[in-house]
């Protein structure tokens, strides 16, 4: 049997609380199906107990022909590297990047290119990113996008009809991701109180759902319980096929980031899903993976005005807001598990032979 040991944080049953779990027990999961055995190494809280690196160690040298996939940020995986190259152990190995870190790490050289080009295979989620670290000098960088199982569609066609039927009626934005200002929170609740206060209140909401930075929970809570028509929802569980139908009831994502590290983050392919175009900043590698105007709307980072004025065209149906719920709907397949996680791809990544 093709073995494979996963690197990274897992949190293995339990539900995933940030990109990095999320995207690992779907790799796991996906490998499973396609006959890969996989022997975790958990990571997520080590310091708490340092034996997973005797654990990693010994399983390393029982399993050597096993495929060591290291799936982390780089930071996490560099010393790793580092030490292999020093002590000279070759096992295959791919470096199966989280987030997007990395290509600034080259560029400032606070990573050693040799050192990071020491994995047989580097895998990034952004064409980007492919190209930078191709033209720093790393060898076999391949890239694959973020990915979901997808099992289920929503049906959008009520909220499509309803924009023929009405198109003056109140527009529902949605925020889900982490809540940190990172992730444009304030950008957000800023441009609710200017429609606000531009007579646009009983025109439109803003519902979040995801964890709270604990050191931020303060003000968000304090914030958004002086707006009435903003409200924090907690969780939203899309595992379930009734998640993505809430979800599919919005009318628009909002997702102004300017967080160092995002890359693909999962939440579009949820958005995709749901047939929900996404009111995006243009931070980072966010238009590697919609298009403006038809499975987007892209502001500029930091740019609360332009946030304000692309909800605001939304509310006063400036934008075409049934073909662009159509379009990312359809987008959505692009992105499944099966038709990322592949047969070929485990081949040209030396996972099977």
């Amino acid at each position: 049997m093709t073995e494979a040991i996963i690197v990274g944080w897992i949190d293995s049953g339990r539900r995933a609380d940030n990109g990095e779990t999320m995207k690992n027990q779907l790799l796991i999961k996906r490998l499973g199906e396609l006959g890969v055995r996989c022997r975790e190494m958990d990571f997520k809280g080590w310091r708490r107990r340092p034996w997973i690196l005797l654990r990693l160690a010994w399983n390393m040298m029982a399993h050597k022909r096993a495929t060591l996939i290291l799936s982390s940020s780089a930071g996490n995986i560099y010393p790793m590297l580092r030490l292999m190259k020093r002590i000279g152990w070759k096992q295959h190995t791919v470096h199966w990047v989280i987030g997007a870190t990395i290509g600034a790490h080259v560029a400032q050289h606070t990573m050693q290119r040799d050192i990071l080009d020491y994995a047989d295979r580097t895998v990034v989620e952004s064409p980007l990113l492919q190209k930078q670290l191709t033209e720093y000098g790393i060898h076999n960088v391949v890239q694959v996008p973020n990915f979901k199982p997808i099992s289920y569609f929503p049906d959008i066609q009520p909220r499509v009809r309803r924009y023929v039927a009405d198109g003056n009626h109140a527009r529902r934005f949605v925020f889900l991701s982490r809540i940190t200002p990172e992730k444009g929170c304030e950008y957000i609740i800023e441009a609710a109180r200017r429609l606000n206060a531009a007579g646009l209140a009983d025109r439109f909401t803003v519902d979040f759902y995801g964890s709270i930075a604990d050191d931020y929970r303060r003000s968000f809570e304090r914030q958004v319980s002086e707006i009435p028509n903003v409200r924090y929802c907690g969780f939203l569980n899309l595992r379930e096929a009734a998640g993505y139908d809430t979800l599919a009831g919005y009318d628009a994502m909002l997702f102004p980031t300017y967080y160092p590290g995002e890359c693909f983050a999962g939440v579009f392919i949820d958005a995709f899903i749901s047939g929900l175009p996404i009111i995006a900043s243009d931070w980072a590698h966010n238009t590697q993976f919609m298009t403006d105007g038809e499975t987007a709307l892209i502001v500029p980072t930091h740019d609360t005005e332009a946030l304000c004025d692309r909800m605001k065209g939304c509310i006063d149906g400036c934008y075409n807001l049934a073909a662009m719920a159509s379009a990312a709907q359809l987008h959505a397949a692009t992105f499944s598990s099966e038709n990322v996680i592949t047969p070929k791809l485990l081949k040209e990544l030396e996972i099977t032979r």
